[in-house]
C-alpha cells in the first residue's frame, strides 16, 4: 500500500508539471543497496576505497580513491593497467585513474598497480587496484557510480554507489582490511634482513650501480662500503645517504629529509636484481 501511494503522488506531481507547460528535471537516481552489479562478464569489484590520510594540497578538496577489482581471463587473454579506467558519477563528472607511483598502493602487494600493461592469460586471475582523484563533495552519499575500461569492455555493466566506498584512516589500515594477505607479506619483506642476508645483500651491491630511464630522465644508482648510495640524475642532479637491508627491499634514506626510496629486490642464483625501475616509476 504503500509503495502504491508514493507511485499515485509521483504520478501527480508529473501531471502537476505537464498542466504548468514545465518538465520534470532529470536525476540520476543511486543502485539502492541490493541494486549494486559488482560482477559482469569477465571482472569483479572487490571494494571502493577512500584513504582519508591523503592529502593533495592544503585546502584540497581531492581525495585518493582506489577501485580495486579482479580480472578473470575465461575464454581469451586480456591486457590491463592502473591507467585510464574511468569512473563517473550521477553520469556527470568523470574521473581517468592514474598511476601515482608505487607509495600509493606499497602495502597491498596482492594487487597489481602500475603504469605498464599486464597480461592476464586465459585460465589466469590479476587482482588490479586502479587510482582517481577525486573531490570530497562528488563522494557523497547516494550518488551512482559507473566503471568504463577500453580494455575490459565488461566493466560498462558495473553499477556502484557512492554508499559503498569504505573510508580507511591510511593505507595501512585499507590493505589490512582490503588485502590482508598481502600487507602481511608486505610487513615481513619491509622487516629488517638478518645479518648473513644483509652481509650478502652489501657483498652483491657495494661497488656497482644500476640505471634505468624514466620520464625522459636517466637514473644512476650506486652503492659503496659500508651502508652508503648515490643517486645522480641526467639532469645534473646528485644525492647521498645511507641504505638498510630488509627482506625484500634496500631502504635508501636521505639524512637530510629523512625520505626513503624503497628499492625492491630479489636474490637468484646468487646475484641480486634490484627493481629500481619500480622505486623511481611515478607515472
Amino acid at each position: 500500500m504503500k509503495r502504491l501511494l508514493t507511485l499515485l503522488l509521483c504520478a501527480g506531481m508529473a501531471l502537476s508539471l505537464c498542466a504548468c507547460g514545465g518538465s520534470a528535471p532529470e536525476t540520476s537516481a543511486a543502485p539502492e543497496r541490493g541494486d549494486e552489479v559488482l560482477t559482469s562478464g569477465v571482472v569483479s569489484i572487490d571494494g571502493i576505497c577512500v584513504d582519508d590520510s591523503y592529502v593533495e594540497e592544503e585546502g584540497s578538496p581531492l581525495k585518493m580513491v582506489y577501485l580495486l577489482y579482479t580480472v578473470t581471463a575465461a575464454d581469451s587473454n586480456l591486457e590491463t593497467d592502473s591507467k585510464y579506467t574511468e569512473l563517473t558519477i550521477n553520469d556527470s563528472n568523470t574521473y581517468e585513474s592514474e598511476h601515482y607511483g608505487p607509495e600509493q598502493c606499497k602495502y597491498m602487494s596482492s594487487y597489481y598497480y602500475s603504469s605498464y600493461i599486464e597480461d592476464v592469460y586465459v585460465g589466469t586471475s590479476l587482482k588490479v587496484a586502479a587510482t582517481f582523484k577525486i573531490p570530497e563533495g562528488d563522494l557523497a552519499p547516494g550518488r551512482t557510480i559507473t566503471i568504463s575500461d577500453s580494455q575490459i569492455p565488461d566493466m560498462e555493466a558495473l553499477r556502484l554507489s557512492t554508499d559503498d566506498i569504505q573510508r580507511f584512516a591510511d593505507q595501512e589500515e585499507m590493505a589490512q582490511a582490503m588485502d590482508p594477505e598481502g600487507y602481511a607479506a608486505e610487513m615481513n619483506r619491509r622487516a629488517e634482513a638478518d645479518t648473513d642476508t644483509q652481509e650478502q645483500v652489501k657483498s652483491l651491491i657495494n661497488g656497482y650501480y644500476w640505471s634505468c630511464y624514466l620520464n625522459s630522465i636517466t637514473y644512476e644508482l650506486e652503492f659503496w662500503a659500508k651502508d652508503n648510495f648515490e643517486v645522480r640524475t641526467s639532469l645534473g642532479t646528485s644525492s647521498t645517504g645511507t641504505y638498510s637491508v630488509r627482506n625484500g627491499y634496500i631502504f635508501c634514506t636521505y639524512p637530510d629529509t629523512g625520505y626513503t626510496v624503497e628499492v625492491p629486490y630479489e636474490i637468484v642464483g646468487g646475484e641480486i636484481d634490484l627493481d629500481i625501475i619500480g622505486a623511481f616509476d611515478v607515472r
